[in-house]
């Protein structure tokens, strides 16, 4: 297995890689399938995998046990998997993932685009606001015809 930090290597699918978060902290395996597990230190079995795009956020509480905490994977206000893990390690494995090229990313909005056809009267709003930047010198008269086509289509 390959040892890494960097998620700009880019990862052959099917070809996991590890991250070590450190001395007490754990090892994160990507595993090359869109998916991440995390790793107790010493351990030999994973004890969370989750798809990493579906992460939304972190939540860690108290555990009951001194020098640990309960680390929940949050995705769309609902626990996607909670571990144990050591006093220190839920900071390392928060900033993995958000460091992740694909921390998040089908739960973010999609881009918004324009629509294809607008209601006529948001059209004539729209050419009023630029015909008032055109007059007072905000836009050029150019860029003010390049604008009102891109609105008329």
């Amino acid at each position: 297995m390959a040892e890494s930090g960097n998620h700009n290597e880019g990862i052959i699918m099917g070809t996991p890689q590890t991250h070590k978060l450190g001395f007490g902290n754990g090892t994160i395996r990507e595993n090359g399938d869109g998916t991440a597990s995390y790793y107790m230190p010493l351990a030999f079995t994973q004890t969370l995998r989750v798809r990493i795009s579906d992460i939304s956020g972190f939540v860690v509480t108290g555990s009951g046990k001194v020098m640990t905490r309960t680390f929940k994977i949050m995705g769309n206000g609902t626990e996607l998997a909670s571990t144990e893990v050591n006093h220190g390690a839920a900071e390392k494995i928060e900033a993995w993932f958000r460091a992740h090229p694909d921390f998040a990313s089908a739960t973010r909005p999609a881009p918004a685009q324009a629509s294809p056809q607008l209601d006529g009267r948001l059209v004539a709003d729209e050419l009023v606001k630029l015909a008032g930047l055109r007059d007072s010198g905000v836009l050029t008269e150019d860029e003010f015809a390049a604008q009102k086509g891109r609105l008329l289509g």
